[in-house]
């Protein structure tokens, strides 16, 4: 088993070092525009600010700006909240190619990528998913498997590497990242709140967006471990070794600005012998932000929104009915930066567990969360 690890671990690194390889000699020579050298006024408004490669990005329009910043925060419209949306997440990504972006400041300067991105994510994460990448805290009530009253946490971010600016066959961009999280369940009521069960993720997704479109593929680990004191407790209890690689392919699209569809196909690379699962799984999901119940604060950089969110996952282990996630809650995020946000939600899970070695095992529970991420 370790002979097998080892090679899909070089093999992973050196498809990826190839592919870094390959797209950077690719594009090395892209042509730079003359009107491709654009930055973003304080307000969001692009002016121009040069002709050439290294240009010197200054905003000759920036009081004028200001003051249409000044008005916007007194008289918020509903245009104006859905360009400040558009901005905060990203799409449509236009906003990437007229305002003070990683992009726009590295065609200035010729460059075809930038290393270290600060610029939102390609790929935004699924908002129902119970384990999405993020950091969180939630209480679950009624969990059929785990116990009637379960902490669950959650810590986990994305790292991004390496950003191309223009990608073919439609010239959009392409992020290189590293993923890792670990989401946890207690259960807190009971002697001593044992950890019931631990699940470590680590991935390598590569992520591309284009208009309204946006696409992932990523290659990731994940493996579960019981902890101590719940053995103690279930002496009859067997403990297994629920570890695999996974390969999956995802695609998103914002159908507006308030309607997002996503769907997502992926197999098992490799698994433990002592547990095993079908190879096949699919998930997909949708999700509403309703913008005309939301606030924008142009001074504070600051918006909040509703939203409903369903996330659906399948899989042949399924036998009994779907698995479905449904979320209601509000999210507050910033205009500025990664654009990262925190939403506090309820959330309804009817279909099979989620946790490790209990995920054959159907569930259903309600639970509350508050979660800071993408």
């Amino acid at each position: 088993m370790g002979t097998q690890m080892n090679s899909i671990v070089r093999n992973t690194c050196l498809a990826l070092l190839t592919l870094m390889g390959t797209t950077s000699f690719l594009w090395a020579n892209e042509p730079i525009s003359p009107q491709s050298c654009v930055c973003g006024c304080q307000c969001g408004a692009a002016c121009q600010c040069g002709y050439s490669q290294g240009t010197s990005c200054g905003c000759s329009q920036a009081d004028d700006c200001v003051k249409g910043e000044d008005e916007q925060a007194e008289n918020a419209s509903y245009a104006n909240w859905k360009y400040w949306h558009n901005y905060s997440h990203g799409t449509p990504w236009d906003y990437y190619d007229a305002s003070l972006t990683e992009r726009a400041r590295g065609t200035c300067y010729g460059l075809t990528g930038v290393w270290l991105p600060e610029d939102p994510i390609l790929f935004r994460p699924f908002i129902a998913d119970p384990h999405q990448v993020c950091y969180s805290v939630g209480w679950r009530f009624n969990d059929q498997v785990l116990a009637k009253n379960v902490i669950d946490v959650s810590y986990g971010d994305t790292l991004p590497l390496y950003r191309w600016f223009y990608v073919w066959p439609w010239w959009g961009q392409m992020q290189v990242e590293i993923e890792g999280a670990l989401w946890a369940v207690f259960a807190p009521l009971q002697e001593s709140a044992p950890l019931i069960n631990a699940d470590y993720y680590v991935a390598i997704p590569i992520t591309y967006a284009i208009d309204k479109w946006s696409f992932r593929i990523r290659a990731f680990h994940v493996s579960s471990h019981i902890g101590d004191e719940f053995l103690i407790e279930h002496p009859r209890f067997i403990r297994k070794n629920p570890s695999a690689e996974f390969l999956d392919f995802s695609v998103s699209h914002d159908f507006t600005d308030e309607i997002r569809l996503y769907g997502v196909i992926g197999g098992i690379l490799h698994q433990d012998e002592s547990f095993k699962t079908k190879r096949f799984y699919a998930e997909a999901g949708t999700e509403l932000r309703l913008e005309g119940l939301g606030f924008i604060d142009c001074r504070q950089q600051l918006y909040g929104l509703p939203f409903y969110a369903m996330h659906f996952r399948y899989s042949a282990d399924f036998k009994k009915h779907v698995d479905i996630t449904y979320a209601l809650g509000y999210e507050w995020g910033r205009l500025r930066g990664r654009c990262k946000k925190v939403r506090l939600f309820a959330e309804y899970h009817d279909g099979y567990s989620v946790e490790g070695q209990f995920c054959k095992f159907p569930t259903n529970y309600f639970g509350i969360r508050l979660v800071y991420g993408y």
